[in-house]
């Protein structure tokens, strides 16, 4: 349930133990988030009753904490995300 992911969840998923980027893993974990409701289409409540739009998000956490450049070296989505968010996509228009 992504309203139910914590900071800390999150860090642990990334395996981050310091708080220095505390500030800027909220602020992925916002991007993520609305990331997945526009990608699907879905309200908050709805992606909230999908559990595996966890797995999504802290897939999307660790590309978007991982890649922090303004370059971009080629358009490849994560399989993993690409697939559940498409298992629960409503918006067809890409």
């Amino acid at each position: 349930m992504l309203s139910t992911i914590t900071l800390n969840d999150v860090k642990n998923y990334l395996r981050i133990t310091d708080t220095d980027d505390d500030s800027l893993l909220t602020i992925i974990m916002v991007a993520a988030t609305s990331y997945i409701l526009s990608y699907t289409a879905l309200t908050a409540e709805e992606a909230d009753t999908i559990p595996e739009l966890s797995i999504a998000m802290m897939c999307l956490c660790a590309d978007m904490y991982d890649v922090r450049t303004s370059q971009i070296s080629d358009d490849k989505q994560n399989p993993i995300v690409r697939t559940i968010l498409n298992m629960h996509r409503r918006n067809l228009i890409s």
